[in-house]
């Protein structure tokens, strides 16, 4: 019989909406985000929380529309040294707080868990070499067609995967947000359609970041 994984509040990294995010207790290269009891959901009036209330299974739905696009662009991309922007999935376990998506840890190079560009910016700690890796990732979501719904500051995060017992350089990853959520799917009805979706969340990106967008060029610059 399987043991469920004990996750404590030591263990808790991130709090969002939907999922709350621990450390896992055996793993320090792996995530474990788990879905929030319906109990425990903001009482929110805007129109996905009001889905979420009277459509429950929409938040189900973010998951699996989470997991196939990880798994779309990964299969289009089998080369050994593709390099994702977005974090690694694992699957599912077992936890005693609910069932879990595993997902990479993308680590500082002390082995903690990596900024996101949201404390970055609020804490005035974003470097150039850390806007060109954010330009990367950007540019990799378009190159390979990523459909990204929620490109908010705290769903980017500087750090390192981990390769066996070795970290990697630094890179930017999107870690969350990915997977086409919206009632009428556009953005997966083709790449143009796509590219404009991704253009304008660049656009609110830079607008909660206070950077600039250059929509010719799809880079970010500070001011």
């Amino acid at each position: 019989m399987a043991v469920a994984l004990n996750l404590s509040v030591s263990n808790l990294v991130a709090s969002g909406v939907q999922r709350a995010v621990y450390l896992h207790p055996n793993d320090r290269t792996k995530l474990i985000k788990v879905l929030k009891p319906d109990g425990q959901m903001p009482n929110r009036w805007n129109f996905n929380g009001v889905m979420d209330r009277v459509m429950p299974s929409t938040r189900i739905r973010q998951i699996r529309k989470e997991y196939t696009e990880y798994l779309r662009v990964m299969l289009q991309h089998p080369e050994p040294d593709f390099r994702a922007p977005m974090s690694h999935m694992f699957g599912f376990v077992s936890t005693n707080v609910g069932l879990g998506c595993l997902t990479e840890n993308v680590m500082g190079p002390d082995g903690s868990v990596g900024e996101t560009l949201g404390q970055k910016m609020k804490r005035g700690t974003l470097t150039d070499s850390q806007l060109t890796l954010l330009n990367d990732t950007i540019d990799a979501l378009f190159v390979h067609s990523v459909r990204a719904s929620d490109l908010n500051p705290n769903n980017f995060v500087f750090g390192h995967r981990s390769y066996g017992n070795v970290l990697g350089p630094e890179e930017c990853v999107l870690v969350d947000g990915f997977g086409d959520i919206h009632a009428i799917p556009v953005r997966s009805m083709g790449r143009w359609l796509n590219r404009i979706g991704l253009a304008d969340s660049c656009k609110r990106l830079a607008r909660n970041t206070k950077l600039l967008w250059d929509p010719k060029t799809r880079r970010f610059s500070h001011f």
